[in-house]
């Protein structure tokens, strides 16, 4: 008897791969509902490499590319699957920050195979079909679309929401409150949209206009419509943001089996 040598091989996230990476993925959506979205909606702008070992699937990474920063994503069975397939990164990661949303198991693992920098807790919650959003706003949100891309930008600028990007208007629905001048003064919208959940985010209020429940009522708007198409809404707000929470805890949100979650801060050293 000997032990052979695992053959491993990292290969792009082709065609042919897309159906088994979902059916690992699925087995825990929630966990993983970023990386699932940058197989499938996002994929055109995600750089998706998969570590095969002896055949199998062991390790699945992200490098998403739309926004200012790099956003990471990924799933592994164990940490040297995930430090193999981040090597695979070095030219883009060495020395560079980049950030991803994980799970305390997933923190761990990260943390073994980077350098994290800054992880700071997010809640994630969800509502479904069964759910019943309350808002007592009585504006009526309308769906907005890409000629609203200027004056959400400026809007979202304001609001200090960094992590926009045109290209999400064609990904899902954004509803918006849309005063008589024809200014936006408050929307909500998606980040990504997949069968196994929804994104809601990107949900912005113009300083002169908060305390009105327009937030709410846009938050509402999009999920009763994206909820036409996929399984969950999904959201997640930092944990030190009482406002949000109590203004989706009062809607009627739940927290989810996956939650708590991190927004971490990383690098790859030298």
């Amino acid at each position: 008897m000997y032990n052979r040598a695992m053959v491993h091989q990292i290969r792009p996230l082709t065609e042919d791969l897309v159906d088994v990476v979902l059916s690992i993925l699925a087995e825990d959506s929630l966990s993983n509902i970023v990386l699932i979205a940058d197989c499938t909606q996002l994929k055109e702008w995600c750089d998706v490499r998969v570590l095969m070992e002896d055949g199998r699937i062991d390790a699945v990474f992200s490098l998403y590319s739309d926004l200012d920063f790099l956003a990471t994503a990924f799933w592994c069975r164990n940490v040297e699957s995930l430090q193999k397939v981040m090597a695979d990164y070095s030219e883009r990661l060495v020395g560079k920050e980049f950030v991803a949303i994980c799970t305390k198991e997933q923190l761990d693992q990260f943390g073994k195979a980077c350098v994290i920098l800054k992880p700071i807790e997010e809640r994630q919650m969800i509502a479904d079909r069964t759910t019943q959003l309350q808002c007592d706003c009585k504006a009526k949100p309308v769906r907005l679309s890409m000629e609203d891309a200027a004056q959400l930008k400026e809007l979202y600028r304001l609001s200090g929401t960094p992590a926009w990007t045109p290209n999400a208007m064609n990904l899902g629905p954004f509803y918006g409150i849309v005063e008589d001048d024809g200014k936006i003064t408050s929307v909500a919208g998606v980040h990504y949209v997949t069968p196994f959940g929804t994104e809601i985010g990107n949900i912005a209020t113009h300083p002169e206009h908060r305390r009105k429940g327009y937030a709410a009522a846009c938050l509402k708007a999009v999920v009763e419509d994206v909820l036409e198409r996929s399984e969950l809404a999904i959201l997640h707000y930092y944990a030190d943001n009482t406002p949000g929470q109590h203004l989706y805890e009062n809607m009627g949100f739940k927290y989810s089996e996956a939650d708590p979650v991190y927004f971490v801060r990383a690098t790859c050293a030298e």
